[in-house]
């Protein structure tokens, strides 16, 4: 993600954050500024759950673009190693295990997870 769309993903996360912030206080309120968009109140507590929840799939994305952004920057930084072990015969799995090892995850979900996603950046490095 470059600096500009961060800047405007935060943007849209903190306005939409203060939008779900006045309604969890003024849902069914008949002065609620809601009322100059729609007129009838019984739509409140929907409008808030689904920006509720497009909140959190923004907060799920964010990181899962951290983290993978994180494992690109660590196969970039160490390409010419990669390189030298895939012509002395190693294969992806094996590389991201050494990976792996040398940044301490050793097992649970958080391994899977960045194995995975290591074995795909991996397949992508010719």
């Amino acid at each position: 993600m470059s600096s500009q769309s961060k800047k405007i993903f935060f943007a849209v996360f903190i306005i939409l954050s203060i939008i779900v912030f006045y309604l969890i206080f003024n849902v069914g309120n008949p002065n609620s500024l809601l009322r100059y968009i729609i007129k009838d109140p019984s739509y409140d507590v929907v409008i808030l759950v689904v920006i509720a929840v497009s909140i959190s799939l923004m907060s799920f994305y964010y990181v899962h673009t951290s983290e993978t952004g994180g494992y690109e920057k660590v196969v970039q930084v160490n390409l010419k190693k990669i390189r030298k072990l895939r012509r002395s015969g190693k294969t992806d799995e094996e590389i991201a295990k050494a990976i792996l090892n040398a940044i301490n995850i050793k097992k649970g979900y958080r391994y899977h997870y960045a194995m995975r996603r290591l074995r795909i950046i991996l397949e992508k490095v010719k």
